[in-house]
């Protein structure tokens, strides 16, 4: 039985740790709580992605033991659970994101049913990404509610007007702009709520590791100046591969966040049912895209950045092995995840180097 014991310092607040991130907005662990399992056992764990992005079930974790983890396909060797059980991880365990955005259609996909209170984030982190929904709701209610000369204030103030009459009228000028009915409206209200939460989700995600990724390159060129590794082609090599995949992966990425912004800058100019639509659409079928990268980029700068703390930390070997074992390993398949994420957009094809 294929059982891992792992100090996790990204999950128990280890040396150099940020602060945790809940379940429930992780881009890279899924509670089985969530899912219809028969075993008490696993519901109680969770799946987790380590730094080759390879996926572990997670039955205790805390920091004086640390993380104890089985394969997926050792559930019933280790009678974590039912046959059943483990056919339903096992193709959990091939997602390869678990943001909620991206889970709702993988889990409608794979034909199992949640409650779908559970793919919501956290209250925590909504009130954490108001920073970004209020570029994205301020242009839509100026553009509704709003004369064109309004402060931001006296939108706010237009927006939460309790005279009944007064809504009943915006509501109207908005049904007329959109093209729905007034039944309609909050049901519209709600979805691009939803969508450009999602947006800012991602937006939020990937802004969090930059500094790490900053930080990265000056540690990559480090290293390459070593005479250990200068004198080593394969090292060398590998040294390259990850510095040109990781920069393709998030200047990618930067570039789709872009045209998801591009996309709300048009519809607000063109406030109908019909461009909402193509926007949500685009947006999405994007979400596998999104989260399976962004995990991907998360775990491997995380993981890096817990490793190596300071860029002091660690002679030429241990960073040379870790370039090697932990941070290549995986990049293919993130490249070519993220060439097929451009193309649903109409971004154009990189080279897979």
């Amino acid at each position: 039985m294929g059982v891992i014991v792992t100090t996790d310092k990204s999950k128990t607040g280890g040396k150099g740790g940020k602060p945790p991130v809940s379940d429930r907005d992780a881009i890279d662990a899924l509670p089985l709580s969530m899912i219809p399992l028969s075993s008490g056992t696993l519901k109680s764990a969770r799946l987790v992605k380590n730094s080759r992005m390879e996926t572990a079930v997670e039955l205790h974790n805390d920091s004086v033991s640390g993380s104890l983890q089985i394969r997926p396909e050792d559930i019933v060797q280790a009678q974590a659970g039912t046959v059943e059980d483990q056919t339903i991880v096992s193709k959990l365990s091939a997602l390869p994101s678990y943001d909620i955005y991206s889970l709702r259609s993988s889990l409608k996909r794979l034909g199992i049913e949640v409650d779908d209170t559970v793919l919501e984030l956290s209250g925590d982190m909504k009130d954490t990404l108001h920073r970004y929904t209020q570029e994205f709701t301020r242009p839509l209610i100026r553009n509704i509610f709003g004369e064109g000369d309004e402060t931001d204030a006296d939108l706010l103030k237009l927006f939460n007007d309790p005279d009944k009459t007064r809504v009943a009228g915006r509501l109207k000028m908005m049904g007329q702009k959109t093209g729905l009915g007034m039944a309609e409206i909050p049901a519209f209200l709600e979805d691009y709520s939803d969508v450009f939460l999602s947006v800012a989700y991602y937006r939020h995600t990937f802004h969090g590791i930059v500094p790490d990724i900053n930080r990265f390159w000056l540690w990559l060129g480090d290293l390459r100046t070593q005479r250990e590794v200068a004198s080593s082609p394969r090292t060398l090599a590998s040294c390259k591969k990850v510095e040109d995949s990781l920069r393709f992966l998030s200047t990618s990425i930067r570039e789709r966040l872009a045209k998801f912004q591009n996309g709300f800058e048009l519809f607000w100019g063109d406030i109908n049912k019909q461009s909402f639509m193509k926007l949500r659409s685009d947006i999405e079928e994007n979400h596998a895209g999104m989260g399976a990268v962004l995990c991907g980029l998360v775990v491997k700068t995380r993981n890096w950045s817990l490793e190596f703390p300071d860029n002091a930390v660690g002679g030429p070997q241990k960073r040379a092995q870790y370039v090697i074992t932990e941070l290549e390993p995986g990049l293919e398949q993130l490249k070519l995840m993220e060439n097929e994420a451009r193309s649903r957009i109409g971004l154009t094809l990189v080279h897979i180097f």
